[in-house]
């Protein structure tokens, strides 16, 4: 699965006319201008998962 010009606004650095389009019944919603919401500091990148999202991984087996 690829994203073709689009771009993940959560992951790596957005250039100037970044476009991402949320698929919407019957209309999608297509945001222009999205912004860079992480850092890249040393070439690292962090994800955390919430405490919520543990808790669902942790379940998982149950």
């Amino acid at each position: 699965m690829t994203l073709g010009r689009e771009r993940d606004p959560t992951a790596g650095l957005q250039e100037k006319d970044a476009v991402f389009t949320i698929p919407k019944h019957p209309v999608r919603r297509r945001i222009h201008g999205i912004e860079t919401f992480n850092v890249l500091r040393g070439g690292e990148y962090l994800f955390m998962p919430s405490l919520s999202a543990l808790r669902w991984l942790a379940n998982l087996g149950s």
